[in-house]
């Protein structure tokens, strides 16, 4: 039975309350669940993976063999079919140090529906024969080495049959979150489970007397998950809806209109989130002598990367997963950016520190002095002479002048009319786009697996343009309220030469910060 066009089906309704794991740890995860139940004579493996939205969608993308934007049920189950026998090879058993095979029993895929979101879930399960008991207690070790390296939850459950005895081990019989099932609202204190391995001793009968016995996870406190907000969850949620709007066969120009608007729309509200170097804009345009040009210029380097940005992390998790690990480049495209910033930082602080002690210097006006230079003049005639004054360095005041050669000021850059260069524009918007957002991914990835390609491209761009605009009207708003300072004297004049070295203090400061926050996500 076919199903609805490949989206629509994880868009029904969501819950009114908690978010799941996929959704409250972020959309790029890879969540995985292993329930083990020990007999006498067998063990049974229940495997689930919930894939988070930009992982569930290239699944998606490859479960549709025809190529027609829609998933039936057949051909996720054929997909998983596939699936199977690779996640068995990686579910390592061993008994007593003995090597045993895992199989399939059974299969099945849902789409469940999350807040603000979906994801793509798989259940497996599968069963080893145990052979005959050689010696009693047994020992058992289990590793799930499915998706190394992938950000997620990642939880191991042990439960004893009849007769048997499990102890001395790392395993727990409960779970937090019901098999990947239950509402989890914020996650353990120590952050998410990331068990990969468990060992244990089992016994045919009672334990032996000084075993310690499985028993349940001992209770700890919640903390919310890292970058949950309310502002995320509202983009999340309404990028949702976008994607509804067209997954729909045949696109209507009126629909396809309406999302391109709100697609501009949501990069707008995007870059009002924390982040996106609102307050680096702010300062170093505050701190220099910006046009409404730059400003512009700005927004554009912003759309360009950032566009740039979301197709190569985009079509990268489509094609290419297996060799980049689109979520592993978000901490190192983090960390280029804060450098970005941290070196434009620096260099402003050493050219606006020395040319703010060189303008605030003790007035040092040499008195000036008449030095005659005999010039010959071009066609004859009588030797003239010109009058040059010479003069010292003081120039408090900072107006351009020149000590007979290149024209310059004591004030510092983008002062007294000085140009902003463009190469630290260019700079500071590569390091405001260089990171995607995964809304605008989620954007393209769905419209890929639509086979809307080029209108998916389109709409991240217009994302982009949308993002690229919020920062150029905060540029525009710092540089209307630095001109309404106006120039001034006295006490004002020498605020008006240390605003510059303060804004650069600050964008330094800010780089700093953001290559910590970005070397502490590396893993």
């Amino acid at each position: 039975m076919l199903a609805a066009p490949l989206l629509a089906a994880a868009f029904l309704a969501a819950p009114s309350h908690a978010d799941t794991v996929a959704s409250l740890l972020g959309n790029f995860t890879i969540n995985q669940y292993c329930g083990l139940k020990l007999t006498q004579d067998a063990l049974a493996v229940h495997y689930v993976v919930i894939y988070g939205q930009l992982p569930a969608l290239r699944e998606l993308h490859q479960a549709d063999t025809n190529g027609d934007g829609v998933t039936s049920q057949e051909e996720r189950d054929a997909y998983v079919a596939k699936l199977v026998p690779g996640i068995a090879e990686e579910l390592k058993l061993k008994l007593d140090g003995i090597a045993l095979p895992l199989h399939a029993t059974g299969w099945s895929s849902t789409l469940p529906t999350e807040q603000g979101g979906f994801s793509l879930r798989i259940d497996v399960d599968f069963s080893a024969a145990l052979p005959a008991a050689a010696s009693n207690p047994r020992r058992l070790d289990f590793a799930n080495e499915n998706y190394p390296g992938r950000m997620g939850w990642h939880e191991i459950v042990v439960d004893a049959g009849p007769g048997v005895s499990v102890f001395d081990t790392n395993a727990y019989n409960t779970s937090l979150t019901g098999e990947l099932r239950d509402a989890l609202q914020a996650l353990p204190a120590g952050g998410p489970l990331d068990e990969r391995s468990i060992h244990l001793r089992a016994a045919n009968g009672p334990a032996p007397p000084s075993a310690v016995g499985l028993g349940p996870r001992a209770a700890s406190l919640a903390r919310a998950a890292p970058g949950a907000s309310a502002d995320s969850s509202w983009l999340s949620r309404e990028t949702v809806k976008l994607v509804k709007a067209i997954s729909a066969p045949r696109l209507q120009p009126r629909v396809a209109l309406l999302a391109l608007v709100g697609a501009l729309l949501l990069g707008a509200v995007h870059a009002l989130s924390p982040g996106h170097g609102k307050t680096i804009v702010g300062a170093y345009l505050i701190g220099s002598r910006g046009t409404p040009r730059h400003a512009a210029f700005l927004g554009f380097t912003v759309t360009v990367t950032h566009t740039i940005g979301v197709f190569v992390l985009g079509f990268a998790t489509l094609y290419a997963s297996q060799y980049i690990v689109p979520e592993k480049l978000f901490p190192i495209l983090s960390l280029v950016s804060a450098l970005l910033v941290l070196g434009m930082g620096v260099a402003l602080l050493v050219q606006r520190g020395r040319a703010a002690r060189a303008a605030l210097a003790p007035a040092g006006i040499a008195a000036p002095s008449a030095v005659f230079y005999p010039v010959e003049p071009a066609s004859g005639g009588l030797l003239k002479r010109d009058l040059l004054l010479a003069h010292g360095h003081g120039h408090g005041d900072g107006t351009w002048h020149s000590h007979g050669g290149k024209m310059h000021s004591h004030l510092p850059p983008g002062s007294a009319g000085e140009r902003v260069t463009w190469k630290s524009l260019l700079a500071l918007g590569v390091s405001g786009g260089l990171v995607p957002c995964p809304s605008a991914m989620v954007l393209l990835l769905a419209a890929v697996a639509l086979n809307k390609t080029a209108y998916g491209m389109l709409l991240v761009l217009t994302f982009s343009i949308g993002l690229a605009i919020t920062l150029t009207l905060i540029g525009l708003l710092f540089l209307h309220a630095r001109n309404r300072l106006g120039p001034s004297s006295g006490s004002n004049r020498r605020w008006t030469h240390v605003l510059p070295v303060l804004s650069a203090a600050t964008i330094t400061l800010v780089g700093a910060a953001l290559c910590l926050a970005a070397l502490r996500s590396f893993k």
